[in-house]
């Protein structure tokens, strides 16, 4: 027969609610961290997306300047498909790059920038905007009277976004072109 000590005091019972309470607090610590590592997870998978649609539209501009046959007039509204140098900062006088300045400005790039082709599994096509940087002749001969040959150097600036608008990357580069 079992039999009951008279004077129970509950220890076992306190020791095993502490370590559950103790488990508990384990278990929501694993599983905060966990779905911030989903967060970062899906954050760098967007910002992944939002590249290669930016490296999509850099690469259409740059085609697009491989098929020009004669060199363009630039403009400061790229009116014939190139900008002059800076011309697009809407707001000149800033310190603010322009590409910085107007990243920030969905409504500037639709209406200024040439969209690429489009892409799927983004929240709108990615897009590019030509610049005229430099003439760089072939020679040192300094003056009016010889026709110069020599190289057009233009800067593609492409925007593009991920899966959300959130996620934007910018990108550049320079372009170099004889006529």
């Amino acid at each position: 027969m079992n039999e009951i000590p008279e004077k129970s005091t509950g220890a076992v019972l306190i020791t095993g609610l502490v370590f559950l309470v103790v488990l508990t607090l384990l278990g929501l610590s694993a599983m905060q961290s966990t779905i911030l590592e989903q967060r970062m997870a899906g954050n760098s998978l967007d910002s992944n997306i939002a590249f290669q649609a930016a490296e999509a539209a850099l690469r259409t501009g740059e085609g697009v300047i491989a098929g020009w046959s004669t060199e363009p007039t630039p403009d400061g509204a790229g009116s014939n498909g190139v900008w002059s140098l800076n011309a697009p900062d809407p707001h000149p006088g800033d310190s603010v790059n322009w590409w910085d300045d107007s990243a920030r400005d969905e409504a500037w790039w639709s209406d200024n920038a040439q969209s690429a082709s489009s892409l799927s599994g983004v929240s709108s096509a990615p897009r590019y905007l030509i610049e005229e940087r430099d003439f760089v002749a072939d020679n040192l001969n300094v003056g009016n009277q010889n026709s110069e040959t020599g190289r057009v150097f233009y800067r593609v600036t492409a925007g593009g976004k991920g899966r959300s608008s959130t996620s934007r990357v910018v990108l550049q580069s320079t372009y170099a072109r004889r006529y």
